[in-house]
């Protein structure tokens, strides 16, 4: 019927009428089901969370999926046809409680969206700057507990510090994420 089409088109019905779904991704195709129902015309929302992590053993600022093998979808099932979401590459099924279709709330979704905002309006911190003599703890390996002082910087995540061992300062070079300014 393209005169029912137009119709909406001329008169969008209200937000109201459109509700947020979860759906259920294949492991690891959060992304790929994401960009495959955008494709279809349909409004998704995949949050992320940036963590820092150590990664062949550095630390790491990463961006991962909030929510591992789910995104959410918004749509107004009177009007859209939900069932090709099941039918869509990357995506298991709709998360349902018995045969009934759920809604997520709203507020919960914009309470998702405004700390996912929050978080990336923060900057990372920026490496340490230290001076030649602060005094600084070891936090991880070998000298872990150790006290030590600043030396030098030895690249953009290396440093050098100085510890007493054996009656005698000795410099090792360790990550800059592994080791805090003494209070």
């Amino acid at each position: 019927m393209p005169g029912h089409a137009l119709k909406l088109e001329a008169h969008p019905l209200p937000d109201q009428k459109r509700r947020w779904y979860v759906v259920k991704t294949k492991p690891r195709q959060e992304e790929t089901a994401n960009k495959n129902l955008i494709n279809q015309l349909f409004e998704t929302y995949l949050p992320y969370i940036t963590l820092r992590k150590r990664k062949r053993g550095k630390w790491q600022q990463v961006r991962e999926v909030l929510f591992p093998g789910y995104l959410f979808i918004h749509v107004d099932t009177t009007v859209q046809a939900i069932a090709p979401v099941r039918s869509t590459l990357g995506v298991s099924g709709l998360v349902k409680f018995g045969n009934l279709l759920l809604p997520v709330d709203d507020g919960l979704i914009q309470h998702i969206k405004n700390r996912e905002q929050a978080a990336a309006d923060d900057a990372p911190a920026p490496a340490p700057q230290f001076q030649a003599g602060d005094k600084l703890a070891i936090l991880d390996g070998p000298f872990a507990g150790v006290t030590a002082a600043f030396h030098m910087a030895k690249s953009a995540d290396r440093v050098m510090v100085l510890i007493k061992i054996l009656g005698g300062e000795k410099a090792i070079a360790v990550d800059v994420n592994s080791v805090q300014p003494l209070a």
